[in-house]
């Protein structure tokens, strides 16, 4: 497990493909003004699609999300991981983030002790994701499942992706 970036272009394409199915979409944006929001993963596997969750700037406690915590620091939490806003990626659109590439070192330290955590909680974090799916797609809590992707169309979404875009080459 690593830390990657995810294809804006495909991003785009599972927005409209869940809007389209669902009249919304909850798959997060992932372009800020001055870099590309980063994914872990892959966190679980389904049907051999691989997720990948958010690391997010979010830092409040929710049913949802594990905060990202570094023991000693001033602001000891970082953000966090939300796994109602996981997406199935394909190989093809995900990207390896080189934490020791990055130029910005007070950034580049930042990302090094979110990594650190994610390595150390990789166990709890593949248990959350797994039980956080399984809520969210027996709907087990209707507030959860209105504030989630919807897994089971971006999963379709995925595959006509793959179908599309991925056989031309």
């Amino acid at each position: 497990m690593d830390f990657y970036r995810i294809n804006e272009e495909y991003n785009r394409f599972l927005q409209r493909y869940e809007k389209e199915k669902r009249g919304i979409t909850k798959v997060p944006n992932i372009r800020y003004m001055d870099r590309n929001k980063f994914a872990f993963g892959a966190v679980m596997k389904v049907n051999d699609i691989n997720y990948y969750v958010s690391v997010s700037s979010f830092d409040k406690k929710q049913e949802a999300n594990i905060l990202i915590r570094v023991q000693g620091d001033k602001k000891e939490i970082k953000g966090s991981l939300r796994f109602n806003y996981m997406v199935p990626v394909p190989d093809e659109c995900i990207e390896k983030l080189i934490i020791k590439k990055i130029p910005d070192e007070k950034y580049r330290l930042l990302l090094n002790k979110e990594y650190q955590f994610c390595i150390d909680n990789a166990e709890r974090i593949q248990k959350k994701a797994n039980k956080i799916y399984e809520m969210v797609t027996t709907n087990r809590k209707q507030v959860l499942t209105d504030n989630s992707c919807s897994f089971h169309i971006l999963e379709a979404g995925y595959r006509q992706y793959i179908e599309k875009y991925t056989k031309i080459r």
